[in-house]
C-alpha cells in the first residue's frame, strides 16, 4: 500500500500544487492550476460519437398500481382492510342492490374489521364504510359493533371521526336499548358539552333519551353526589330543574350546588358551545337560581359576541334563556345582541320559540336608534308573508299593544317579564330571591378549564370567601379577615367602572339608575337587573315611527290592503283589531291616521256587502287556471265578515274598544259610528240570529251615545225580552279588555260575569272600566311578587277564620 504524500509548500506566489503519486496520472493528465476538479472522460462508441442516457423503464398501470400499494401497505395502518372493505361498500351503496345480497355484504365488511374496530372508525372512509352497516345492517350486526365499542364509547365520542359512528348508534338504538347508552355516558356529561364533537353526541343522546333520563344528565352539574350516584336520596330522574332542588335546601348547601353548577357550566358559556339543548336548560336554570353578580357575569359572557344568544333561541329553554340575558343585561350586552340579529330577522319571526326573542329586544333594548337600523327593515320586508304568520303577527302586536295577556300565551308572557334582580354596584352584594339576607359575594372562581378534578370533596361546600376568611383568622383574627373582605372590592370597583362606561356609550345614567337624579352604580347605588330607563311609549313611537317610509306606514298599507282576508284569519284577526283601533293608547293612529283610516275603510266596505255579494266576490277571485282544475272558493272568504266565526268575534272586540278610548273620539269611536251607519243601520232583521248578534251586542256598548240609542230603538221590536238581558248573553267576561295590565285584573274577574245593560253609560259597561298604566317589564315581576303574598295573606286570614 503506498503512503500518503504530504503536500507541498506553498510557493511565493501564494499558489499551492499537489504532488501527484507516482503511477497514478500521467504528465498530460495533471491537475489543471488552482486545483478545480478536470472534467469526467467521455467515453465513445466505436463510430466516435457519445453514448446516449439509457432510458428508464417506462411502467404500466397495473405496475404503478401495485408499486403504490407496496408503499401504503409499508407505511399506512390497516390500509388493506380499508381497500377491501370499501370495495364491498361499493357493491353495498347502490339502491338497486337486492336486499339478501347486501346483508350478505354486511356481514362481509364486519368480518374484516372485526378487532379492529377501533382503530378504523378513527378514518375518515373507514367510518363512513362501518356507519353504513350500522343503517343497513340489523339487530345482531349493530349489537356486535356496539359490544366492541362499548369500553370506549366516551373516547371515540371526541373523536373526529369516531363520534359519527356513536351518533349513528344512539339514533338507531331502540327505545328499551336508550337507558343503557345513556349510563355509558354518567359522570362524563359535562366534560363532553366542553368539546365540540362530544357536544353533538350529547345533543343526538339528550333528543332520544327519556324524561327520567334528562333530568339524570342535567343533574350532573348539580353536585359530584349526583356525578358518582343517582343524589344521596336517588332522585335525579326526577329533579326537573335546578329551583326543585334548591327549594327548602340550607344556604351552604345552596351554596355548594351553583359553585359545581358553576364551575361545570361557565367553561361552556365562554367556548360558546350552547347549541345543543340541554345546554340550553342548564343556562337557563343558573339564571333563575343564581345570585345578582353571578347572573351579571354570565349575561356578560354569553353576549360577548351575541351570536351564542341565537344559537339558543330555537328552543323553550334557550328562548328563555335569551330573553333573560337581554333583560338582565347592561345597554352595551343588549346592543351586541341586538346587532347579532342581522340578517336572521325574518327566520326569528318565523321560528316558533325565536320570535319570542325578538320580541323581547323590541321591548327592552333603549337605543331604538339601532334596533331601528338592524331588526325594522327586515320586519318591513317580511310584512307582505308575515301577517299571515302566527308568530310574525306576535311581533308586531308586540308594537302595538304590549304586554297584552289576549296576545300572548302564559308561557309567553312569563318568557317576556323574567323576575327582576338587584346588585349593589359599590359593596358587590346581591340581594336576590335566592336568600335575602345573604351578604357575601360567592366567588366561584371558575377557570377556563373548569375541570371537575380541581375541586375536593368537603371544601364543595364552602365558598371561596368562606375558605379566605378561615386562613385570614388563623393568620390574624379580625385583621386576616378585613384583609380577607378587602380582596372582593376591586372586582366590585370594576363592576362600577363598567357600569360607568356603558352610561357615557349610552349617553345617560346608568341602567341601574333612575332617570332623574338617579344613584349611579359606581357610588354604591343599586343596578335593577331586568328593567329599562326608556319610556314604553317613547320606545314604541320611535320603532314605529311617521311618514311614508316608516314601519307605521307600511303596516297599515299591507293590512288595509289583506283586511277581507286578515280579518277572518284565527290568528291575524287581531292584528286587524289593533290596527283599526290604533294600538295601544292611539299610538298607531297618532303616527298614521290615513293609514288607521284606510284599515277601517275596507273593513267597513266588507261589512256593507250582502252575503251573496261576498259569495260571488270570493268565486270570482279564482283564476282560470284554478278553475279549469275545479278549485272552490274557501269556506272562510265565501262567509260574510258578520258570519264568520272569527271575524264577527273581531269586530266585537273592535267596536268594545271604543269604550276604553279617553274622551270618546279616538279611532275605535270612528270606526263604530261608520260601521252603523253604513252596514248596519236599517238591517238589524237581516242580522238577529246570527253570528252578527255579537256585533250588534257591542253597538250597544260601544261608547258613542247616538250609535247606542239608535242600536237600542231598532233591536227593542226585534228581541224577545229587554234589549239588556238579551245583549248579555253576548257581552261576558271575555269581552273585557286584555291589554296590559287590565288582563290580571280581568283574569281575576272571570269567575263573575258581568251584568250588561243598554241604557248604562260607557263608565259602567265592562269594556269601560279603570284604564290602568301599562305594565312594563321593569315592574312586572315585581306585581306578580305582591299579587303571591295578597294572595297568601288572604288564604291565612281565611283559614283562620275557618278555626
Amino acid at each position: 500500500m503506498a503512503k500518503p504524500v504530504k503536500a507541498a509548500q506553498p510557493a511565493k506566489g501564494g499558489k499551492s500544487f499537489a504532488k501527484p503519486s507516482p503511477g497514478t496520472k500521467r504528465k498530460s493528465e495533471a491537475a489543471p492550476a488552482g486545483g478545480a476538479a478536470r472534467p469526467a472522460k467521455k467515453f465513445r462508441a466505436e463510430n466516435g460519437k457519445p453514448k446516449a442516457a439509457e432510458p428508464l423503464k417506462k411502467l404500466s398501470s397495473k405496475e404503478k398500481r401495485a408499486t403504490i400499494r407496496e408503499k401504503k401497505l409499508a407505511h399506512k395502518k390497516n390500509w388493506e382492510v380499508i381497500q377491501d372493505a370499501v370495495v364491498l361498500w361499493e357493491r353495498l351503496r347502490p339502491k338497486e342492490t337486492p336486499d339478501a345480497e347486501r346483508k350478505q355484504l354486511v356481514n362481509d365488511i364486519l368480518k374484516k374489521v372485526k378487532g379492529k374496530l377501533l382503530e378504523l372508525v378513527n378514518h375518515h372512509t373507514a367510518s363512513r364504510v362501518i356507519q353504513f352497516c350500522i343503517k343497513h345492517g340489523g339487530e345482531v350486526e349493530r349489537k356486535a359493533v356496539m359490544e366492541e365499542v362499548r369500553a370506549n364509547i366516551v373516547e371515540l365520542s371526541k373523536s373526529k371521526y369516531g363520534h359519527f359512528l356513536v351518533r349513528k348508534l344512539i339514533n338507531t338504538a331502540k327505545k328499551d336499548e336508550v337507558p343503557g347508552i345513556v349510563r355509558l355516558f354518567r359522570g362524563h356529561v359535562a366534560q363532553l358539552l366542553r368539546q365540540p364533537y362530544g357536544a353533538d353526541v350529547i345533543t343526538d343522546l339528550y333528543d332520544v333519551a327519556s324524561t327520567s333520563d334528562r333530568n339524570a344528565m342535567c343533574s350532573e352539574f348539580y353536585g359530584k353526589e349526583f356525578v358518582l350516584f343517582d343524589g344521596l336520596a336517588g332522585e335525579a330522574g326526577r329533579l326537573h330543574s335546578l329551583q326543585q332542588l334548591m327549594a327548602g335546601a340550607p344556604a351552604a348547601k345552596k351554596r355548594a350546588i351553583l359553585q359545581h353548577f358553576a364551575k361545570a357550566l361557565i367553561p361552556i358559556m365562554e367556548k360558546a358551545l350552547v347549541h345543543p339543548p340541554i345546554t340550553h336548560r342548564l343556562v337557563k336554570d343558573y339564571l333563575e337560581c343564581s345570585t345578582g353578580m353571578t347572573i351579571e357575569e354570565a349575561v356578560e359572557t354569553l353576549s360577548s359576541t351575541g351570536e351564542a344568544v341565537l344559537r339558543m333561541v330555537h328552543t323553550h329553554e334557550g328562548a328563555a334563556a335569551a330573553c333573560m340575558v337581554l333583560g338582565y343585561g347592561t345597554p352595551k350586552d343588549r346592543k351586541k345582541v341586538v346587532r347579532a340579529m342581522k340578517g336572521h330577522v325574518a327566520k326569528m319571526a318565523a321560528d316558533e320559540w325565536g320570535h319570542v326573542v325578538l320580541c323581547m329586544a323590541l321591548g327592552c333594548v333603549d337605543d331604538t336608534a339601532l334596533t331601528g337600523k338592524i331588526i325594522v327593515p327586515e320586519i318591513k320586508e317580511l310584512l307582505s308573508e308575515g301577517v299571515h304568520e302566527t308568530t310574525a303577527v306576535r311581533v308586531l302586536l308586540q308594537l302595538l299593544a304590549p304586554d297584552s295577556r289576549r296576545h300572548f300565551p302564559p308561557a309567553i308572557y312569563d318568557m317576556l317579564h323574567p323576575p327582576q334582580r338587584t346588585v349593589k354596584g359599590s359593596t358587590g352584594k346581591a340581594v336576590t330571591d335566592l336568600e335575602g339576607e345573604e351578604d357575601e359575594v360567592l366567588d366561584f372562581g371558575v377557570g377556563g378549564d373548569g375541570g371537575e378534578e380541581e375541586d375536593d370533596g368537603d371544601e364543595l361546600f364552602t365558598s371561596k370567601t368562606d375558605k379566605k376568611g378561615g386562613k385570614a383568622g388563623k393568620k390574624g383574627g379580625k385583621a386576616g379577615a378585613d384583609k380577607a373582605a378587602d380582596k372582593a372590592k376591586p372586582k366590585a370597583k370594576g363592576r362600577g367602572k363598567q357600569a360607568a362606561e356603558d352610561a357615557n356609550e349610552e349617553g345617560g345614567a346608568p341602567e341601574g339608575g333612575t332617570e332623574e337624579g338617579g344613584e349611579d352604580a359606581s357610588a354604591g347605588g343599586e343596578r335593577v337587573l331586568g328593567s329599562s330607563k326608556k319610556d314604553p311609549a317613547i320606545r314604541r313611537r320611535e320603532l314605529l315611527g311617521s311618514g311614508p317610509k316608516s314601519l307605521s306606514a307600511a303596516l297599515t298599507a299591507v293590512v288595509a290592503g289583506a283586511a277581507v282576508a286578515l280579518v277572518r284569519s284565527p290568528h291575524s284577526c287581531e292584528l286587524v283589531v289593533e290596527v283599526a283601533r290604533g294600538g295601544e293608547g292611539g299610538l298607531l293612529a297618532e303616527l298614521d291616521a290615513a293609514g288607521v283610516g284606510a284599515v277601517q275603510e275596507a273593513l267597513v266596505e266588507d261589512a256593507a256587502r250582502s252575503p251573496d255579494e261576498v259569495a260571488e266576490a270570493a268565486g270570482a277571485s279564482i283564476g282560470d287556471e284554478e278553475e279549469a282544475q275545479g278549485a272552490v272558493p274557501s269556506p272562510a272568504a265565501a262567509e260574510h265578515v258578520f258570519l264568520n266565526f272569527f271575524s264577527s268575534r273581531a269586530l266585537r272586540r273592535l267596536v268594545l274598544a271604543a269604550a276604553e278610548e279617553e274622551g270618546g273620539g279616538g279611532a275605535a269611536a270612528g270606526f263604530a259610528k261608520q260601521l252603523w251607519d253604513r252596514a248596519v243601520k236599517g238591517r238589524c232583521k237581516q242580522w238577529v240570529g246570527t253570528h252578527a248578534e255579537k256585533v250588534l251586542a257591542a253597538l250597544l256598548h260601544c261608547g258613542v251615545p247616538e250609535v247606542q240609542a239608535a242600536a237600542a230603538k231598532e233591536l227593542k221590536p226585534l228581541v224577545k225580552g229587554p234589549v239588556e238581558e238579551w245583549a248579555g248573553k253576548f257581552l261576558s267576561h271575555k269581552d273585557k279588555p286584555h291589554h296590559g295590565p287590565g288582563a290580571a285584573h280581568g283574569q281575576q274577574q272571570q269567575q263573575q260575569p258581568a251584568a250588561v245593560s243598554a241604557g248604562a253609560p260607557a263608565s259602567t259597561t265592562p269594556a269601560a272600566k279603570g284604564k290602568q298604566q301599562p305594565q312594563t317589564p321593569a315592574t312586572a315581576g315585581g306585581k306578580r311578587a305582591a299579587q303571591g303574598q295578597d294572595g297568601g295573606q288572604s288564604g291565612k286570614a281565611k283559614q283562620a277564620k275557618r278555626k
